[in-house]
């Protein structure tokens, strides 16, 4: 069966995860903005890829205006941000404030650990960060906040690309 991996990205990580994912599974990746219905009709396996802004997906209100068309297909959504991956309260948090009710059961999630280059981030979004950072109570969460981090690696793909693989599979068998 079809996959496609479509991707929003605000400074690169997650469309160098959808980069890595498209060249390990061999699956077509589409930006998010040229994602029409009408391209995503001839899928059956979505594998979707967001950034956290702000607690918020970039692709959520993507999600809500796709949601009838989404539930017809086999959706795998990465979500990549600061959060670590043993902070589960907090991407239960990221989970619950972005998908509805009925995407959050019927799509599989994957957090994928990202990156923040201070230097790279525009005036606004360093303010933002600079105001969270201060609100912040963790003081190990508080200096990543105000020094950057950076947990890029393919290795973290790697449950993602059996599920994929699975899901391809599985899909061929219906």
């Amino acid at each position: 069966m079809k996959g496609i991996i479509i991707y929003q990205s605000r400074y690169g990580a997650t469309e160098q995860y959808a980069r890595w994912l498209a060249e390990a599974t061999r699956l077509p990746m589409l930006s998010l903005d040229r994602a029409t219905p009408a391209i995503l009709a001839g899928y059956d396996i979505i594998i979707l890829g967001s950034s956290v802004y702000v607690g918020k997906l970039l692709v959520s209100k993507w999600l809500d205006q796709n949601a009838g068309l989404l539930a017809q297909k086999k959706v795998l959504l990465f979500i990549v941000c600061g959060t670590t991956a043993d902070d589960i309260s907090q991407q239960q948090e990221i989970i619950r404030n972005n998908l509805g009710r009925a995407l959050s059961r019927s799509i599989e999630t994957f957090f994928l650990p990202g990156r923040c280059v201070i230097a790279n981030l525009s005036w606004k979004d360093r303010i933002v960060l600079k105001i969270g950072a201060w609100l912040q109570k963790d003081p190990q969460k508080k200096v990543v906040m105000n020094q950057g981090f950076n947990y890029m690696d393919q290795k973290n793909l790697t449950r993602l690309i059996a599920a994929v693989k699975h899901s391809v599979k599985e899909t061929a068998l219906c």
